[in-house]
């Protein structure tokens, strides 16, 4: 389970973005070929349970469509045992296998995702009827649950953007379905819904992407006017404000028309993307880097968001999950070949940089990349 199209299964990638992301749910049958307890089990529930001291709002319970104050968390079995419904939040910052699965996604997708894990009890509804301000996929791993979306009556609301009572759709829902193990429902951003356990206890993920829209981008765009001087002058006392606004709105239209904006915007949303740190002590402290000397074996983190820029043929600027490092001596053609690899020895980099001395040039730069957290050494071989 590492790609949209698997998750997708049997529909098609083409299919489902041409028909269904951001305009209508659907349900996708796994038919017994599809299972997602090699993400999740009772076993890894129970495990964070036990071995991590997750608070309140992480962990919390979920009962009559209402989320429970944060001191019932330590009657959690007590409610458990009512129906109450159980939520961890942000699982793919505590589970490794999520936390590869949420990645490849995202590299795939673009924008940010993250994975929270619901465990429910038989005949029971933990949330109302509601939306979310982004979209949702969920992957049932144990039970079966019921599902039913209704159409949006506010469309593509923003995360500020937050129902009431009086948006409540009218009418029956268009889908209505049961996901068994290894079954996923999409449901697009601003689509009501709610879910009801069938009979056994279920556990189900479900996996949030968060899109950019077209205010994130002005938002970006005020960022970039910051830097000049007419942009942070005070406006015009009134009633002389028109004047002032028509010059700005002026220099903005030329800035739109001479600014390759599209590919500014590109560039800062690669720069800005982050993944969780990785660690890899006792190597990244600066110890043992070389412990099989030029046939140490390294590898890179899967599902890296890398960007190459260079002005200059012998130097050139690496952007790896918002991580600017400049390789002087380093042209654009040899830093590719570096990282296009999942894996490799000092030997290998050797033969691809043949023109560089071992001891005086290839070890600081390899040095550098394990310590700043972008290659790391593999252990045992």
């Amino acid at each position: 389970m590492n790609s949209l199209a698997t998750l997708l299964r049997p529909s098609t990638r083409e299919e489902f973005l041409q028909n269904h992301w951001t305009q209508r749910a659907i349900a996708l049958s796994g038919k017994g070929q599809r299972s997602f307890t090699d993400l999740f089990s009772w076993e890894e529930l129970n495990a964070l349970l036990n071995f991590h001291q997750i608070k309140y709002p992480d962990l919390r319970l979920a009962m009559d469509g209402k989320v429970l104050d944060e001191s019932e968390n330590s009657k959690l079995l007590q409610w458990c045992r009512q129906g109450a419904t159980l939520i961890i939040t942000q699982v793919h910052q505590r589970v490794p296998k999520i936390a590869t699965f949420a990645a490849a996604l995202q590299q795939e997708l673009g924008y940010p995702t993250q994975v929270n894990a619901y465990c429910s009890w038989s005949g029971q509804q933990g949330f109302k009827l509601h939306y979310d301000t982004h979209e949702v996929f969920a992957l049932q791993v144990i039970g079966e649950k019921q599902w039913f979306v209704y159409p949006e009556t506010f469309p593509v609301p923003l995360p500020s953007q937050r129902f009431t009572d009086a948006d409540l759709p009218q009418g029956d829902p268009y889908l209505s379905c049961t996901l068994y193990p290894g079954d996923v429902l999409y449901i697009p951003r601003g689509h009501w819904h709610y879910a009801k356990t069938v009979e056994a206890p279920s556990i189900h993920l479900t996996l949030g992407v968060h899109c950019k829209t077209g205010i994130h981008f002005l938002e970006w765009l005020a960022s970039e006017f910051s830097s000049q001087e007419v942009w942070r002058k005070s406006l015009p006392l009134q009633p002389e404000t028109l004047p002032g606004l028509e010059d700005l709105v002026q220099d903005l239209a030329q800035y739109l028309t001479h600014q390759n904006v599209a590919e500014s915007y590109h560039r800062y949303l690669m720069h800005s993307a982050q993944s969780a740190p990785q660690y890899a002590l006792p190597y990244q402290a600066g110890f043992n880097l070389f412990p099989d000397r030029i046939d140490t074996h390294f590898k890179t983190a899967p599902y890296q968001n890398i960007q190459i820029l260079s002005d200059d043929p012998s130097e050139c600027q690496v952007f790896i999950n918002g991580k600017a490092v400049s390789l002087k001596g380093i042209s654009p053609t040899l830093a590719e070949q570096l990282f296009s690899q999942t894996e490799f020895t000092g030997r290998d980099v050797m033969a691809w940089f043949s023109e560089f001395d071992w001891e005086l040039d290839l070890i600081p730069l390899l040095s550098r990349l394990v310590l700043e957290g972008i290659i790391f050494v593999e252990a045992e071989h």
